[in-house]
């Protein structure tokens, strides 16, 4: 590995760690409880949002975590081997409550996701028609905007 793409790695590394410290702090500091995993996805969102940070700048490091995501859940499965007792006990309750969440989150996303796109269909129309009656000579006087002439 290049010197240069180490030193991109450390800076992600460092972007990440950032994100992660200031995430468990704020979960720490909410009133309900809130994984602060998803917490960082929020913050990480807002910030790639918001171009304070560019994607360039973090996108090495996690295509390379994502490409070793299934490792990540190895403690996850032994955590729940540990807790062989609690899942005989409530399993099928967890398995129901599991699914049903996961049907509620597929329907609100979908709903939030069609949402999006009849607002984004119609905000495009709307441009779209304003520039075919500017082609046209309607100009902005047929949408009941005043001409720069007229208010002079």
């Amino acid at each position: 590995m290049s010197s240069k793409k180490a030193s991109g790695f450390i800076m992600q590394a460092i972007i990440f760690s950032v994100i992660m410290i200031v995430s468990n702090f704020i979960a720490s500091k909410l009133p309900i409880p809130m994984p602060a995993s998803v917490i960082g996805m929020i913050i990480l969102f807002i910030l790639l949002c918001t171009k304070a940070v560019k994607l360039e700048q973090v996108e090495d490091l996690g295509m390379a975590l994502n490409s070793k995501i299934g490792f990540f859940f190895v403690p996850a499965g032994i955590s729940v081997i540990n807790s062989l007792g609690l899942m005989q006990k409530y399993g099928i309750a967890i398995c129901l409550v599991i699914f049903a969440a996961t049907v509620i989150l597929l329907g609100v996303t979908g709903l939030f996701s069609d949402m999006l796109l009849k607002h984004s269909e119609i905000h495009s129309k709307d441009k779209n028609k304003a520039a075919i009656d500017d082609k046209v000579g309607l100009g902005s006087e047929s949408r009941g905007y005043r001409t720069k002439k007229e208010v002079i």
